[in-house]
Formats: structure tokens, C-alpha cells, sequence
């Protein structure tokens, strides 16, 4: 489901702020208005202003929250735990895990993020090599070579801040493998946790945490 149909049932439920991550009208910058007076983004406007709800952006003082922000929660739901260090911005770490191989680590990453509703990953690299210090990022803001300048052997990152050809690639020419997940599937842990420390803070609140972003789904040949 779309932001607009998160919005619809937020209004559903009684809602009169709605708290999203990403931009409402697909730009990063304000004021949003190049996509605000074309479909789909004239819809979302016609129904903001006739409910009157209030959209809050909370984007990257979220991103690297420790424990509870985006990268951390990205990072204990996939079950990294042994934190080895990260970038001057907090937004990229690295983690040490048992030495196994690409292929198997893929299928544990990918084991993973099925709760999230998706139902496979992405993988660059020699199947067989053996990877034991993966880094993640927040979202689409992934790790670059700072991280392999770390150590890092593998890395986790998303379609949309990761290109092909000027990222992934070059990644995997400097010898490390790559896993790759959409973006939305980065980030959702740690939108739970956003709902629940929201819950706990200021008790009087009515929260609800909406689950509706649009899951991406494969065909094999």
C-alpha cells in the first residue's frame, strides 16, 4: 500500500498526525512540488487538506537514534550484534559474524527480511567466498568504501542508494560481496521502534504503528 493509503487508514483509526520517514510527495527537499500537482500526488493533496491531518517528517536525526534509530534496528533484526565500529555520521556500521560463505549468509539475510515481506535478496559476488564482517547502513543511505576500508567483506544495501553500475559494481571489484534489499524493507524495524518509543515517551499519545508499505515480490525464470 502506498503512503496515501497508510494516510487513508491513519484517518480511519482517528488519526490527526501522520509521522512518515520518507517524503510525501517523492522529493527529498522541501517544498515538494514537482510531483505535488501531478497524479498520484494531486489525490494525496485533495485528501490532506480535506482532513486536515498533519504530516511530520522524521528522517535523519531517526536515521542514527542509538538503539532504537533506523541503522540499529536494521542491525538487530537481521542479528548483528557484534558491533565492530562505524562512519563520522553514525550511519554506517560494521559487524562480526561467524565466517561462512556469500551464498549462505544471502539465505540467512534473506531468511530475515521475510517477516518484513520480502521474499528474496539480491546477491553480487563469488557464491563461495568466505565473508565474516558485513556492514549495513540506514536505508537507502548505505555503506560505501568507508566500510571496506574497515574490513568489511560484504555489504548490505538497497536498490535505490545503491546503483548498479556506480555502486554495487564497483564494490564487488574491490572484492567484497553484495546483498541487496529494497529500501523500504531497511527500514521498517526501526519505524516500529519509532511507534513504540513514541508510546513509551509521551504516554498520553494514541500511537499506531501502520505496516502497509508495498512489499516487492520475485519471479524466477
Amino acid at each position: 500500500m502506498s503512503q496515501h493509503g497508510h494516510q487513508r487508514r491513519a484517518h480511519e483509526l482517528g488519526c490527526d498526525l501522520f509521522i512518515t520517514h520518507e517524503p510525501t510527495f517523492w522529493e527529498h527537499r522541501a517544498a515538494e512540488q514537482r510531483l505535488r500537482v501531478v497524479e498520484p500526488g494531486l489525490t494525496k493533496q485533495r485528501f490532506l487538506d480535506e482532513t486536515g491531518m498533519v504530516v511530520l517528517r522524521v528522517h535523519d536525526i531517526w536515521d542514527n537514534w542509538p538503539e532504537v534509530g533506523i541503522r540499529d534496528s536494521w542491525a538487530k533484526g537481521l542479528g548483528l550484534t557484534a558491533f565492530l565500529g562505524e562512519d563520522e555520521t553514525r550511519w554506517h556500521a560494521l559487524y562480526a559474524i561467524e565466517e561462512t560463505t556469500l551464498r549462505e549468509f544471502a539465505q540467512y539475510v534473506a531468511l530475515k527480511v521475510q517477516v518484513l515481506g520480502q521474499d528474496s535478496v539480491q546477491v553480487i559476488g563469488d557464491p563461495d567466498m568466505r565473508v565474516s564482517r558485513p556492514a549495513l547502513g540506514v536505508g537507502c543511505g548505505g555503506p560505501d568504501t568507508d566500510m571496506i576500508d574497515r574490513g568489511a567483506d560484504v555489504l548490505i544495501v538497497c536498490f535505490d542508494g545503491a546503483s548498479y553500475w556506480q555502486a554495487r559494481q564497483r564494490f564487488s571489484e574491490l572484492g567484497v560481496g553484495v546483498i541487496t534489499v529494497e529500501h523500504g524493507t531497511s527500514e521498517m524495524w526501526g519505524l516500529e521502534n519509532l511507534a513504540r518509543y513514541l508510546s513509551e515517551t509521551f504516554p498520553s499519545l494514541t500511537v499506531h504503528y501502520l505496516d502497509l508499505h508495498a512489499r516487492p515480490w520475485t519471479v524466477m525464470a
